[in-house]
């Protein structure tokens, strides 16, 4: 049998037979094309959906965070042993996202402070089920604690060397919160007195016009050693400074701050508000509600670092340059708000109004040397100028810069206190 073409000539069979199976491929091909594109499509909308149900599940592991710490539960806490835990059930929030707080005890009941942990999960109101967890740690215990790293810091200024007070100034080792602090609710019911100043020979204070000096006791002479500032805790010299952050160095003319440069910086990601960690000039935030405020970083001070109208928190290392015999200073001057913890090996200056909630834990003298160029190892003066003791500044300089795994816990602060908080976990269920 012959096939005709269109033009009425024969058709070779084997050309016929090849028609069928083109055009059945040329479908399956079509199919496949349009399956791939109806998935491509179909994913793209499962991540949007995915992405905006794990912002909602944020938000609501958030809000519930906010809210049990608001109302924390301290009478129903203070009844949990050990291993313990309080299952705060599900609530719904506005648009249907919904939230679970949970708070665990997970101290072992050896005489150190009762630790809780406050976990929320958060998840969204779509059928993915996105899920974020937040938590806070806190401690709390009726005869109070405290963090130390070694001997620093059981003053609101232990200093080995000389010391000049004059002017109006106060220094004052009775615990006391920076402005704002309490009212937030970060450091409410725990106050710690100590003395205002120890040295190791009290012979060289000097205090000269209407300076304060007041605490529990005003002033304590203690032996100093080399070794009470070569050692913090479970760190060493060496090891503390090479956990800094960020390196000022002031020594030749290399890199420092100018006058009002040191300031919180923040960034946005996915129109969120936070802290952009990476600027040397950022050292945090005092204020509660700034992003930063968590913020507490190692600062290793080379040199002599003068710094103005200065606003954050961290932890001060000055430095001290073996080949020279040399200490760095630090100058906390003009209008500065600063709460932290100042340590090391050289000078520290607090003068011209600054205020500084926290404690300095100083060595002018290392190894039977002087460190510093000027008559005073640490110098206050000017009208306005504040050193108080604040546990709490201390406690959160320490566990927020990474530091509480190597401290020690004293007694002698009371009530339940937040010591850090954290992100953590993100899931589709």
């Amino acid at each position: 049998m012959e096939y005709q073409s269109s033009d009425n000539s024969p058709m070779p069979a084997s050309h016929a037979g090849f028609v069928m199976p083109a055009a059945i491929f040329a479908l399956v091909l079509m199919s496949a094309i349009a399956i791939v594109t109806l998935i491509t499509s179909s994913d793209e909308f499962s991540s949007s959906t995915a992405l905006r149900e794990s912002s909602e599940a944020f938000y609501a592991a958030e809000a519930g965070l906010n809210q049990v710490w608001a109302d924390w539960p301290d009478s129903l806490v203070s009844s949990l042993s050990p291993g313990d835990s309080i299952d705060m059930g599900w609530r719904t929030i506005d648009h249907g996202a919904s939230y679970r707080a949970m708070i665990y005890r997970y101290d072992n009941d050896d005489g150190n402070p009762e630790l809780y942990g406050l976990v929320v999960e958060g998840r969204g109101r779509g059928p993915r089920g996105a899920q974020r967890l937040l938590s806070l740690s806190l401690t709390r215990g009726l005869g109070g604690v405290g963090y130390k790293l070694g001997n620093c810091c059981d003053a609101a200024v232990t200093m080995r060397g000389s010391a000049m007070l004059k002017d109006k100034i106060t220094v004052d080792g009775h615990d006391g919160h920076p402005d704002g602090w309490e009212d937030a609710g970060v450091c409410a019911g725990y106050l710690y007195d100590k003395p205002g100043l120890i040295m190791d020979d009290t012979t060289r204070l000097t205090i000269e016009s209407e300076a304060t000096l007041d605490g529990d006791p005003p002033l304590m002479q203690q032996d100093l050693t080399d070794r009470d500032f070569e050692e913090f805790g479970d760190l060493t010299w060496e090891k503390i400074r090479a956990l800094a952050d960020h390196v000022i160095d002031a020594t030749d003319g290399q890199l420092k701050p100018d006058e009002s440069d040191i300031y919180p910086r923040h960034m946005w990601v996915d129109g969120e508000k936070l802290c952009d960690t990476s600027h040397p000039w950022n050292w945090g935030s005092n204020d509660p509600t700034d992003p930063c405020f968590d913020y507490f970083p190692i600062i290793l001070i080379k040199g002599e670092v003068e710094t103005h109208n200065i606003y954050g928190q961290a932890i001060i290392i000055v430095d001290w340059n073996e080949a020279t015999g040399i200490g760095g200073e630090f100058e906390l001057e003009t209008g500065s708000e600063f709460n932290g913890i100042i340590l090391g090996k050289g000078c520290v200056e607090i003068q011209k109004g600054a205020v500084f909630h926290g404690a300095v834990y100083t060595d002018g003298e290392y190894r039977n040397q002087p460190l510093c160029n000027k008559d005073d190892d640490y110098a206050m003066n000017k009208d306005g100028t504040l050193v108080r003791f604040s546990q709490c500044a201390v406690d959160r300089a320490i566990v927020n810069a990474g530091l509480d795994e190597f401290a020690v816990v004293t007694e002698g602060a009371t009530g339940t206190r937040l010591i850090g908080s954290r992100a953590f976990s993100e899931s589709l269920r």
